[in-house]
């Protein structure tokens, strides 16, 4: 009885071992059950939620940023329309668009906002900093006193009248005295008639980094409120200046690093300007009396030169003994022409180029370039040569393949070549290709470049020294119309 009885414990117990056994491998069934199953909603999700709506909302406000941005300053006037359209898409777009202050930060007058219009982005825009643009034929007074009231957020202010009337510009800026612009960074202004600068005296504009004046007409630029804005990094001053004498050293820009004055004599200018950390200058040397300039820009390596003659080339080498970066526009080429007789100046001298060229003035620097280049001293450093935007005219266009290769065979092996945007429309063979020629044909693939030059033209990366000075000088001859 007892032998019986064991031998029921025995099987009981593994019957319950069994049992428990059973029951982890259901468990485990069920959790597999449920990892499979999750793995097909997260598939069939996907499957219903197109790529763009899976990104964070960073990254897609960037894109949609992207895409509303613009390129030239009539395509505000279809702006809000864009921005309808797009919170339209779906409804994690529109609740991108209207819950991101940023997307409302820009306020533009002059292009057909309506009143509501500009109301609405003052509302949605927050405590985000806005960015004006007031460019309006109709009278000046339509501005809206309540804009005015935000001026503590304006972090750009950008005014331009393009009619001959000299009273609007001045009568707005009259309307700016008494207000203060605390967060005020970038400030462009383009118009006919006195320029009134007098609201930026000393305290309204503190944060001010970015100037741009252009002064359309025959009134002259003002001219002494800039010691009240000493944290500029970068100042225009296009117009008439005239024969003011002005107190040397009496302007101190400490952070100025960019300086253009587009004057007949910026002479004055350079006088009285004290800037420690300039590196940058543009300007016009038309007249030869630049004397009495201090020695203090010793820091500036890049300068363009859009129009002077052969007579300032030494005043201009002395002012700015240590360049290295040389632009020259097309009403220059005097200047380099009797540069190219002065191989004793500028030895520190890393890349010339030349922008805007008509082609039938480029064959003439092509003369000229062979002489001055091989004349240059034999401890100078190699050339970076840069060609772009060559204009056609109305030249023979069947010939700027073999300026092309002239130019090419001219240069010594140590130089280095880039030519953008070149009208390059035959057939042409380099001699003596090498390693060192880099081009951007416009609409020109490589395939197509390859064929035209004869053979393989290899590609070179830029230095970051140069590159860094081909963006930034891009600004200095960007068409009003454009942004």
């Amino acid at each position: 009885m007892r032998k019986d009885l064991d031998q029921l414990r025995t099987e009981l117990d593994r019957l319950r071992r069994r049992e428990c056994e059973l029951l982890q491998e259901l468990s485990d069934v069920r959790a597999a059950a449920e990892a499979q199953s999750k793995k097909i909603d997260d598939i069939i999700e996907m499957q219903s939620v197109s790529v763009i709506d899976r990104l964070p909302v960073e990254i897609l406000s960037r894109i949609l940023h992207l895409a509303l941005s613009v390129t030239r300053y009539e395509e505000w006037e279809q702006h809000p329309l864009w921005k309808q359209q797009y919170a339209g898409v779906s409804r994690r777009w529109r609740d991108v668009i209207l819950n991101s202050p940023s997307f409302w930060s820009a306020i533009i007058l002059g292009f057909g906002w309506l009143s509501s219009c500009i109301v609405t982005h003052l509302a949605r825009s927050r405590e985000h900093l806005l960015d004006i643009t007031i460019r309006q034929r109709s009278p000046y007074n339509e501005l809206p006193c309540h804009l005015l009231c935000y001026a503590p957020r304006w972090c750009s202010l950008t005014i331009l009248f393009t009619s001959s009337n000299r009273d609007p510009v001045h009568d707005l800026l009259i309307r700016f005295r008494g207000l203060s612009f605390p967060n005020l960074k970038h400030l462009y202004i383009n118009g006919y008639g006195y320029i009134d600068a007098k609201f930026m005296k000393a305290g309204n504009t503190p944060a001010l980094e970015r100037l741009r004046l252009v002064q359309r007409g025959e009134d002259r630029l003002p001219i002494s409120f800039l010691p009240a804005v000493g944290r500029l990094t970068a100042l225009t001053l296009s117009g008439e200046i005239g024969r003011r004498k002005l107190k040397s050293s009496s302007i101190l820009l400490p952070f100025l690093r960019s300086l253009t004055v587009d004057a007949s004599d910026p002479s004055e200018i350079l006088k009285a300007i004290v800037a420690p950390e300039l590196s940058r200058f543009v300007g016009r040397f038309r007249s030869p009396l630049l004397g009495g300039i201090p020695p203090v820009f010793n820091k500036v390596h890049y300068t363009c030169v859009l129009s002077s003659t052969k007579k300032s080339i030494a005043t201009v080498c002395q002012v700015f003994p240590n360049v290295r970066h040389l632009e020259i526009g097309a009403g220059a080429l005097e200047f380099f022409y009797g540069l190219g007789e002065r191989t004793d100046l500028w030895g520190d001298l890393e890349s010339v180029t030349f922008r805007t060229l008509p082609v039938q003035e480029f064959e003439g620097v092509v003369n000229k370039l062979q002489g001055w280049v091989r004349q240059r001293k034999s401890t100078a450093k190699p050339l970076h040569m840069r060609f772009t935007s060559i204009s056609c005219g109305n030249y023979r266009l069947e010939r700027t393949g073999r300026l092309l290769s002239t130019l090419y065979d001219c240069l010594p092996n140590d130089c280095t070549l880039e030519i953008d945007q070149f009208p390059l429309l035959e057939r042409t063979r380099v001699t003596a290709l090498n390693p060192t020629l880099h081009m951007d044909l416009r609409h020109l693939p490589p395939s197509n470049v390859n064929m035209y030059l004869g053979q393989d033209v290899p590609l070179r990366e830029l230095t970051s020294d140069f590159q860094y000075i081909s963006e930034d000088e891009s600004s200095y001859y960007t068409d009003d119309d454009d942004l």
